[in-house]
């Protein structure tokens, strides 16, 4: 019955997804046991049996898919992560959707990948990539060029939001340029580094939290030519490069971005955010804090404000279950399921 179960979930699921892109093939990896066309067990394996613009579905697991090198545009769709955190059932099945490293190279433009707990690290060496909702771990995330071959990438487009990062951080490659990149509503426990090369221009860096919640890590930015609005960073003690930037309406609890332009310095951080303890939650502001309306258009600052607020554990933007239930009356398979759409 258990496996049963599984295998109905589990079409259930793709179902949903199909339905909210139909003009792709649907490419499933599941790793615990679900065979049969279509279904792949590593996301390598789909990847490679996929056509131009198909999807890829990571289904719940407890074991990762691999590693990744992609060179064709793909979607590629996860379960989200740090379900059990919540109190609200957000989906049926709490497990994530695990990889290694990621990388997309050169023919993967147009790639956008969301809902994926990445355990090592993710490159990004194509034009617009959308990184979204994805909890980037170990290794972070690395734009422009090849760190494992050495090898540059020109990146004009792309962008990485409402990702936990809470690994290494962001680095853009020093060596090769990099251009029209949007970092906005993301939680940074480490740094944004590319070091201060004048190969990075205009680069917005927007509504993210840099640093721990504690305080006494992460937070630094050695960047260059880029616009840095309504941030937060809670180390006072991260360093924080003036080259040829533009900040504004950002927050800090140090001096690294002044009091002009709407910048706050010096802030206390027991101020900035509620009582809220969770991974992800412990960075949603307080409610009349030194960051609620203080940001650029009176928007909140940090992830959870602006236009496209972080979302909590990064369910991605498909319909999913909630609720399933089932029972067996003679030869009948009666199912009980509850979905819900997320933006």
């Amino acid at each position: 019955m258990k496996k049963v179960s599984t295998f109905l979930l589990s079409l259930l699921l793709v179902a949903l997804t199909f339905a909210a892109a139909q003009a792709q093939t649907i490419r499933r990896c599941n790793n615990v046991g679900v065979t049969g066309a279509g279904v792949f067990a590593t996301l390598q394996a789909a990847h490679d049996a996929a056509a131009s613009g198909d999807i890829i579905y990571l289904e719940p697991s407890s074991l990762s898919y691999g590693s990744l090198i992609c060179v064709k545009p793909l979607t590629i769709i996860g379960n989200g992560y740090l379900h059990s955190e919540q109190s609200t059932l957000l989906t049926v099945d709490p497990r994530p959707s695990m990889t290694a490293t990621v990388r997309f190279e050169a023919g993967s433009a147009g790639s956008r990948i969301t809902g994926v707990t990445v355990g090592s690290l993710l490159m990004v060496n194509a034009d617009n990539i959308v990184v979204e909702r994805n909890r980037l771990q170990s290794s972070g995330l690395f734009i422009g060029g090849n760190i494992i071959t050495g090898a540059a990438a020109v990146i004009n487009t792309g962008i990485i939001r409402q990702n936990l990062m809470d690994g290494l951080g962001f680095s853009v490659s020093a060596a090769s340029p990099v251009s029209g990149v949007l970092i906005d509503n993301n939680i940074i426990i480490g740094n944004i580094s590319n070091g201060n090369s004048p190969n990075v221009n205009g680069v917005l860096i927007s509504n993210n939290v840099l640093g721990n919640r504690a305080g006494n890590g992460g937070g630094a930015i050695s960047i260059d030519n880029s616009v840095l609005k309504n941030n937060i960073i809670t180390n006072a003690a991260a360093a924080v490069a003036p080259n040829s930037n533009a900040f504004s309406n950002n927050l800090s609890t140090g001096t690294q971005f002044g009091t002009i332009n709407g910048n706050q310095q010096n802030v206390a951080l027991g101020s900035i955010f509620g009582s809220a303890t969770g991974t992800e939650t412990q960075f949603q502001i307080a409610v009349g804090g030194p960051a609620d309306n203080t940001g650029e258009s009176g928007v909140d600052c940090g992830a959870f404000g602006a236009a496209r607020p972080y979302i909590l554990t990064g369910l991605p933007a498909v319909p999913t279950i909630f609720e399933y239930a089932q029972s067996i009356s003679g030869a009948t398979l009666n199912a009980t399921i509850s979905t819900r759409s997320n933006k």
